[in-house]
């Protein structure tokens, strides 16, 4: 391995030993039924869902995708961590309730509960393949790409040690495991990615100032119409389809907060970890948008005709020296590991209770379950080991790759979504009609209603190109859509899925909580939590 000496190995061989041992200790008698092994049945306080959800959400596409976009784009690229306030708030007191006093364990079940069982299936398919094809695929490859530039090592090798700890642990413990061992990896993520944004800052000559300088069209969070990647008008487009759908219905992020101990450490939790997605962009953003800076006066750091994805690994190679690199090292391994073991932990839910259970052996005994979870596990993981280096050969960068067949996946499912928990009129039949056809309406809409109505200069000056505009076009189509068809078809008898929806009883905690002070209720946390979030747009607007 180049660059890498004998204190880089054994920094990784601690940290491998640390996080197997963890997820091991943690993951004993999780095994004892699937409940259990899966979302880990009412065990997790909120210091540990927290963790775990922002651990989950952390993983290649961001340390290396965002800093590449954010180095080309700048501050914009913050506005994805900054509207955390919007769509937690949606999941605190309109979706985690529904999901909690419902017993859900899979979003799938919550379809098929809401409206029948072929949206359940129809949804399943579709999750494990997105899983499998856009969520593991990125996060493998990205880990296994930043291990090849800077430490030499080949990126079959890469993928295979990344794909073998993290599915260790995850098939021993579980979702207990997965959690904990997050919590190891949430501190390791942010002291790596600190230690290396306090190593750029100390390169640029002027402090911050060279920053904002550096950045393009100034340092604000909004840009106009036509500015690439994400305009202003982008940012509110987005927060009811893919981010809603990324925070709110997206298993392997919610799966967590099933596993609470009380309604409460759930609510707390992810108020805890919206707080922290504020530090983000110093680990995700801001070490890009530095890199951009310091090459103004180093040529080293310029990116040139390179891939933006190579950002962060100039940064790591010219900043960190042998001997250092290993910290590093295992940040990158905590981000891409945690979310590896809760992507692995939710598909093997998915096919274990929505597959096997469902279709091949619906009496199967608790025992069996949890096996059939274990060897699912096995089988993904070599799956995404086998797939994910293919994701270099398409081209194009982690972040579009991912971003892209997420606005034509997600924002469909955000719709029925949505729909299902704030509207009870909608059917089982618009459901399925958008579950079917969200896809090919995107594309159609992106590829050919864009082109044949607008002019290119409105194109241009529009952005209605931009996959993130097209997608709210998508979603615009597809919520028309399923309140026609709604409208025509047969609802669902009232009283079955009034405890499926929205209610406005959802908004405080069940009445068997214990009672508690003023300064540990959701209420008061929630409103601090908004209020830092709206400051920090009034200041960077």
């Amino acid at each position: 391995m180049a660059g890498v000496n004998w204190l880089d190995i054994s920094t990784l061989i601690i940290y491998f030993a640390v996080v197997l041992g963890v997820g091991v200790f943690k993951g004993r008698g999780a095994r004892e039924d699937s409940r259990s092994f899966f979302v880990a049945k009412g065990t997790l306080p909120w210091w540990v869902i927290a963790a775990a959800f922002i651990a989950t959400g952390m993983n290649t596409e961001q340390l290396v995708g965002q800093n590449g976009m954010a180095y080309q784009i700048g501050l914009p690229m913050a506005n994805w961590y900054f509207i955390v306030f919007i769509v937690y708030s949606l999941l605190i007191f309109i979706f985690l309730p529904v999901y909690m006093r419902n017993g859900i364990t899979t979003m799938p079940e919550y379809l098929g509960r809401r409206f029948n069982s072929a949206c359940q299936n129809v949804f399943t398919v579709i999750l494990i393949l997105t899983y499998v094809f856009m969520n593991l695929a990125v996060v493998f490859y990205g880990g296994a790409k930043l291990l090849e530039v800077v430490f030499g090592l080949n990126i079959w090798a890469g993928v295979l040690l990344i794909g073998v700890v993290s599915g260790l642990y995850t098939m021993y413990g579980g979702m207990r495991s997965a959690a904990y061992a997050a919590t190891i990896q949430f501190a390791l993520i942010f002291i790596s990615g600190f230690f290396l944004m306090y190593l750029a800052y100390n390169r640029l000559p002027n402090g911050w100032s060279d920053v904002v300088a550096a950045a393009p069209c100034g340092f604000h969070l909004m840009k106009p119409t036509d500015y690439p990647v994400i305009p202003w008008h982008a940012v509110p487009l987005t927060i009811l389809g893919i981010h809603l759908y990324y925070s709110c219905a997206n298993q392997a992020l919610v799966q967590g907060c099933f596993g609470a101990r009380r309604e409460w450490d759930a609510r707390i939790g992810l108020i805890a970890a919206g707080f922290c997605v504020a530090l983000r962009p110093f680990i995700e953003i801001f070490p890009g948008m530095c890199c951009r800076a310091i090459a103004v006066f180093d040529p080293s750091f310029d990116l040139g005709d390179q891939p933006i994805d190579n950002v962060f690994p100039i940064m790591i190679r010219q900043l960190v020296q042998p001997g250092l690199r290993g910290l590093i090292l295992i940040g990158i391994l905590a981000s891409v590991m945690s979310t590896i073991a809760a992507f692995l932990n939710s598909i093997s839910t998915l096919f274990t209770l929505d597959v096997y259970k469902k279709w091949i052996d619906p009496k199967a005994p608790e025992e069996k379950l949890v096996k059939v979870g274990t060897i699912a596990t096995l089988i993904l993981m070599i799956f995404g080991v086998l797939f994910s280096p293919f994701v270099g050969i398409l081209g194009g960068g982690i972040f579009k790759y991912f971003q892209t067949l997420a606005s034509y996946v997600t924002v469909p499912l955000a719709t029925v979504f949505l729909l299902g928990v704030m509207w009870k009129r909608a059917t089982p039949a618009s459901a399925l009609t958008i579950l079917l056809a969200g896809v090919p309406i995107g594309l159609l809409v992106h590829y050919q209603f864009v082109p044949a109505v607008f002019a290119p200069e409105t194109i241009r000056q529009y952005s209605l190109d931009n996959p993130f505009i097209t997608g709210a076009m998508t979603q615009a189509v597809c919520v028309v859509l399923m309140v026609a068809v709604s409208f025509v078809t047969r609802p669902r008898e009232a009283e079955a899925i009034a405890p499926l929806t929205f209610s406005v009883k959802n908004l405080r905690l069940p009445a068997d909580e214990p009672k508690r002070p003023f300064y540990q209720s959701v209420p008061f946390w929630w409103v601090l939590f908004v209020a830092f979030y709206v400051g920090l747009y009034v200041w960077l607007w």
